[in-house]
């Protein structure tokens, strides 16, 4: 009984979505995926949110803080030395197509998702989150 789980490899903005349009992101996650699914989340994303939490605006901070609590229910995925953006397409591309969807707001990084055949998670309308392509 070896299922495997989707793995939704999420970035900082697509954490603080719930700080800061209020969309519940696990209730939509649950309706959009439909299958078991377990958060990821890169070491580089939770210090994005850390530096967030202290330095950025009001608004900032408080979606930030509310992001890592978010982040406690995922998996930290400890990696190298690199830009937040650069450790999930290295994960994404290590789990392929088939075996992940990444969650972020970032419209560079969806792109460049995009271009791999990644599909992606993204808020749509400030309100529910929508796949950018069907899942195989």
């Amino acid at each position: 009984m070896n299922e495997r789980y989707l793995k939704v490899i999420a970035d900082t903005s697509f954490l603080m979505i719930p700080g800061t349009f209020g969309v519940d992101i696990i209730s939509e996650l649950n309706r959009l995926l439909e299958r078991r699914y377990k958060l990821i989340i890169p070491s580089q994303v939770l210090k994005e949110l850390e530096y967030l939490s202290q330095k950025g605006t009001p608004s900032e901070r408080s979606s930030a803080r509310l992001g890592m609590v978010l982040a406690e229910q995922g998996e930290i995925v400890e990696g190298k030395e690199e830009e937040a953006d650069e450790a999930i397409l290295r994960l994404a591309k290590k789990e392929g197509r088939k075996g992940c969807v990444v969650g972020t707001n970032d419209r560079m990084l969806q792109k460049k998702l995009e271009e791999l055949g990644i599909p992606v998670v993204r808020l749509k309308h400030r309100s529910y989150l929508m796949l950018t392509k069907d899942l195989e």
